[in-house]
């Protein structure tokens, strides 16, 4: 079998791939085919690894002097390997069906308090004689971390990585860490996709390679759920890493070569929606039920200081921007594991028809900070309460952008394999990560107002991080992903 044009990256095998961090330059237009006069068809198979390392801060809302600010509280981490494995064989001139299964390894995440500052200046410097003021105050801990003060985790953390010890972990009054989220492993989505090769350099000189594909990922693991009840009953969805989410678009992408430079450029939209087996809840009176879509572009070139053509070996070096943004819908976002299952988010799904005392949830979580589930019964045992629910964690969240800078190096080998590996390094713009509305205020008869525990309002809604003046919001993202990835084509 002929390779068609050269042989094909399999992380290049859908635009999706080339996101996650290791398609690179011109081969994101690379395309098996099959059905020509010397080769019946090709048939690509490879693997890819990537390592995500991911750190921000996370703000909370605050008001002061009438307006309201961003203020420091915890910083998050995340350090996810992913191995890839994809297929992609020709069933038509110019014409392929491509396969992958991004398997995660591990997936870490923690909190800590915001020490970043250097300089640190707590609540606990503060005295009536000394020279600071609380506007001087520039670190967080126990004593000044909304997260703590409203109950949304206990003062002594958690850790879902130790469950004998799950709320004993972080005693010490000057820890830095204060929550760890399990460690996570499995399978999101199977990325299934075709492509057709519009134009073709190598046949047409005169004219760029022009690739247009369909693609559909499709979710096919258990969907992520966080219970603090892992001491006794740890559900299997607490180390999951499904999030229970179809998606549906289309991508193209373009190259052409001069000489020793290849310029490229491509661009995608994918439409997220629920899936039947899904965290993503839908009540009446939710105006965004669904999951965030994407879209997005990138642009960059190939250069290519080596080239042995009758060897079909190659040696080249790529360097490309991207852009994406992130829109229109509700998220697992970088805080949903301290706020699932948690005291502070209990609530009804069915304002107007239940009703859930949230203050002896909490009354209770304090007392019994080692208790994973004896608010719910304390909450729903409280006078005119009594259908208070666990709260997935999932929540709305703005609109964002995410820009990108990727360097790679390639090794064209030989004719049957290639060899390629570099880093991405990404930042996204701050927004909140919780930002519910209140709801339908037609539902309630007043077109200006909403109230509380009546008909239309967002089930999904929870004050303590939903109104404004005390929103979550996320900034400072940085996130390296290092990617390596090995193809044969045969």
């Amino acid at each position: 079998m002929r390779i068609f044009r050269a042989l094909t990256p399999v992380f290049a095998l859908s635009l999706g791939a080339l996101w996650s961090g290791s398609a690179y330059a011109g081969e994101a237009t690379r395309i098996a085919t099959a059905a020509e006069e010397d080769n019946p068809f090709d048939f690509h198979f490879g693997a890819s690894y990537a390592f995500d390392y991911k750190k921000a801060a996370i703000l909370r809302e605050f008001t002061q002097d009438g307006g309201n600010r961003l203020g420091r509280d915890l910083m998050y981490y995340q350090q996810r390997q992913t191995v890839n494995v994809a297929m992609e064989i020709g069933i038509y001139r110019n014409l392929s069906l491509y396969v992958e299964l991004p398997v995660v390894v591990a997936d870490n995440r923690a909190y800590a308090f915001d020490k970043e500052s250097g300089d640190c200046v707590y609540p606990s410097d503060i005295t009536p004689t000394g020279s600071l003021t609380t506007s001087d105050i520039n670190c967080v801990d126990k004593t000044n971390s909304s997260t703590i003060r409203d109950g949304i985790i206990p003062r002594n953390g958690f850790d879902a990585r130790n469950p004998s010890s799950a709320y004993t972990e972080f005693t010490s009054e000057d820890t830095k860490r204060i929550f760890n989220g399990p460690t996570r492993k499995g399978i999101d989505q199977l990325h299934v996709g075709i492509k057709y090769g519009i134009l073709d350099q190598d046949k047409q000189p005169h004219l760029p390679t022009w690739i247009l594909g369909l693609e559909g990922r499709f979710a096919i693991g258990r969907p992520m759920e966080f219970s603090r009840n892992i001491a006794i009953d740890e559900p299997k969805s607490n180390t999951s890493v499904g999030r229970g989410t179809h998606e549906l678009g289309v991508w193209t992408a373009l190259s052409r070569r001069y000489r020793f430079l290849e310029p490229f450029f491509g661009a995608h939209w994918r439409y997220a929606f629920r899936a039947s087996n899904t965290t993503f809840q839908k009540f009446a009176d939710m105006d965004v039920t669904n999951p965030q879509s994407t879209t997005g572009l990138y642009v960059g070139a190939e250069f290519i200081p080596w080239e042995n053509k009758a060897k079909q070996q190659k040696f080249s070096i790529t360097l490309m921007g991207t852009a994406d943004l992130n829109y229109g819908g509700r998220a697992y976002s970088e805080v949903w594991e301290l706020l699932a299952d948690s005291p502070a988010l209990v609530g009804t799904y069915a304002p107007g028809a239940g009703e859930c005392n949230v203050q002896e949830a909490l009354a209770y979580a304090g007392s019994n900070p080692t208790d994973p589930v004896g608010f719910y019964d304390a909450a729903n045992a409280a006078p005119n309460s009594g259908d208070c629910r666990k709260f997935e964690g999932i929540t709305d969240v703005d609109d964002f952008a995410r820009f990108g800078l990727r360097a790679a190096m390639n090794f064209h080998l030989g004719k049957y394999a290639r060899l390629n590996f570099g880093a991405d390094v990404k930042t996204d713009t701050q927004h909140f990560l919780t930002n519910a509305n209140r709801g339908d205020p037609e539902a309630f008869g007043d077109p200006q107002i909403v109230e509380g525990d009546e008909v239309g309002v967002n089930p999904v809604r929870r004050d303590v991080v939903d109104n404004v003046g005390r929103r979550y919001a996320i900034s400072n993202v940085f996130n390296v992903v290092g990617f390596t990835n090995f193809l044969l084509t045969f």
